[in-house]
């Protein structure tokens, strides 16, 4: 039985461990034909100290490296020469006794329906993140897992190391070879191996110390590897249904409390870099428009004399004058609510209802652009909306035109959205809601939210013939602007949206007499429309 051992390295000499590794290799009791490191363009003496032991150099360029694609190259080459095991070990492990290889390697061939298995990992330093985790990662007992302990253990059925591990050379043939990822090559074969049938192994006999830095830019990137290696492979956590809660349920020491945190910190990053990135710029935006908020005491006139009296009057529940037909009520509501919450002037809600809609825009432009264009596009032309002086006054001044923007820019997430992918429920949604911020917001957009819908249900005949989807969608926006129509219907008379719809309506009832039945007969307050005559028109 030909076995090999390998070891990708980087500089080994400056990350320590690497001269007490080579000692304990060439003191395993196991017979090893070929111990080879593959190497990434080391500076330090790393190849010279392996080849001084015996070891045989692969070198690889470091910008080419890769974790899964270079161990597949290795596993190949191992196949063609005939080798049956090959043994993964990292550059700063240490072999706590010369039978340690020899008792992984057995417990492999032990077990015939087992591909692979890996040791246990322990670290010498008490009370650390790294022992917590070794602790609970690397029980003290033995086992051989398989498809059926998946809905059990959930992800954690698929952990594999390849720190410390070995593997059978041909099984790893049979099932397809290591994926390509820069993390988590070991974990991904693992749960394929489980998928299809197979059996994987852990060697609590076998025992490694493997230590990690307690640095806290170390902490991060570690965080930050495992968010990175879910975030790319959600569909693995779907099948195996991440079992980390499990985890965070027992009992964290209070030493490890704050390391834990960097760790999950720098996850969470990675994990929903997404979401973090424009929670970032959400909150740059806030930075420039809190001091213009602050600073800012001379409202418009319309704001002065419309807005902020009405966000008032909601504030202390006087209906009476907290809505009005010629005003659209979604930011002096919304205004309103902040008045009621934080017991501030309607002015100071104005301004904080108008720049928390300007904010949340952040979200639907950096998204849409990120889909379109990238990354560096989104995060660009973010950047370029929050620093426009003209759009921040929107915020700051208490302005409604900030809840149309917020609108507008969910539309356009939305049809991007459908441009991809119209079988999902979410693009409609996010159309719905984004057409009733619009017309809740200016009532004058009404004809353009009507040309918006219009071409949405045009694609939709175009793209699926029976466009049930935009008619469910415009149902949906007529349910959220409802209470707005009977608010007016009540006041005015009329169940549109503002008052200048008002002689539109009166006009098309004309036309379409069942409509007039609509039309309250005693409204709070009399428009007087008067609609011309031929007498009247001749003159």
């Amino acid at each position: 039985m030909k076995t090999a051992v390998v070891v990708p390295t980087l500089n080994a000499v400056k990350r320590g461990f690497w001269y007490e590794l080579l000692r304990a290799i060439a003191e395993q009791q196991l017979q090893i034909d070929l111990k080879l490191i593959v190497d990434s363009d080391s500076s330090d003496q790393t190849v010279e100290l392996a080849v001084a032991h015996g070891w045989k150099c692969l070198r690889h360029d470091r910008r080419n490296f890769n974790h899964g694609t270079t161990r597949a190259r290795i596993v190949r080459y191992l196949a063609s020469k005939g080798f049956d095991t090959v043994i993964f070990l990292s550059q700063d492990v240490v072999l706590s006794e010369p039978g340690t290889l020899k008792k992984l390697t057995d417990f492999l061939w032990k077990h015939p329906e087992i591909s692979g298995c890996c040791g246990k990992q322990i670290s010498l330093h008490e009370k650390t993140l790294n022992a917590w985790q070794r602790e609970r990662c690397y029980p003290n007992v033995s086992r051989v897992k398989s498809a059926a302990d998946i809905q059990r253990d959930g992800l954690m059925a698929a952990f594999f190391s390849n720190a410390f591990a070995a593997w059978k050379v041909q099984d790893l043939i049979r099932f397809g070879n290591f994926p390509k990822t820069d993390f988590g090559e070991d974990m991904l074969l693992a749960a394929h191996i489980l998928e299809n049938g197979g059996s994987i192994g852990y060697c609590a006999e076998a025992i490694a110390i493997h230590e990690h830095s307690n640095a806290p830019s170390e902490l991060f990137r570690r965080g930050w590897q495992i968010g990175t290696f879910h975030r790319l492979n959600p569909d693995l956590l779907k099948r195996f249904k991440n079992s980390s809660v499990k985890v965070a349920r027992k009992n964290i020491p209070a030493g490890v409390v704050i390391p834990l945190a960097i760790k999950a910190a720098g996850y969470c990053s990675a994990r929903f870099r997404d979401f973090v990135l424009p929670a970032l710029l959400f909150c740059l935006l806030w930075i420039l428009l809190a001091p213009c908020i602050i600073l800012e005491d001379y409202p418009l006139p319309d704001v002065a004399m419309r807005y902020a009296p009405m966000a008032e009057a909601f504030a202390r529940h006087d209906w009476r004058f907290a809505f009005h037909p010629r005003i659209t009520p979604l930011l002096p509501v919304s205004a309103g609510l902040i008045a009621s919450m934080f017991h501030c002037s309607g002015f100071l809600a104005c301004k904080l209802a108008s720049s928390l809609f300007l904010s949340l825009a952040i979200f639907p432009l950096y998204a849409a652009a990120r889909r379109l264009f990238g990354r560096p596009v989104a995060i660009f032309s973010s950047l370029l909306f929050i620093v426009c002086p003209y759009i921040l006054r929107f915020g700051y001044y208490g302005s409604r035109e900030s809840g149309t923007i917020f609108g507008l820019l969910l539309c356009v997430y939305a049809a991007m959205l459908l441009s991809q992918n119209p079988c999902r429920f979410a693009p409609w949604g996010w159309f719905s809601l984004g057409e009733t911020l619009i017309l809740l917001s200016r009532g004058d957009m009404a004809l353009f939210a009507a040309i918006l819908f219009a071409g949405l249900f045009v694609w939709d005949c175009i793209r699926f013939h029976i466009p049930f989807r935009s008619i469910l969608t415009g149902f949906a926006v007529f349910i959220l602007i409802v209470p707005q129509l009977c608010v007016n219907r009540r006041m005015m008379g009329y169940p549109v949206l503002d008052t200048r719809h008002a002689t539109i309506f009166n006009l098309v009832s004309r036309k379409i007499p069942p409509l007039k039945r609509l039309v309250h007969p005693d409204p709070v307050m009399q428009l007087d429309i008067v609609m011309p005559t031929a007498e009247t028109a001749h003159e």
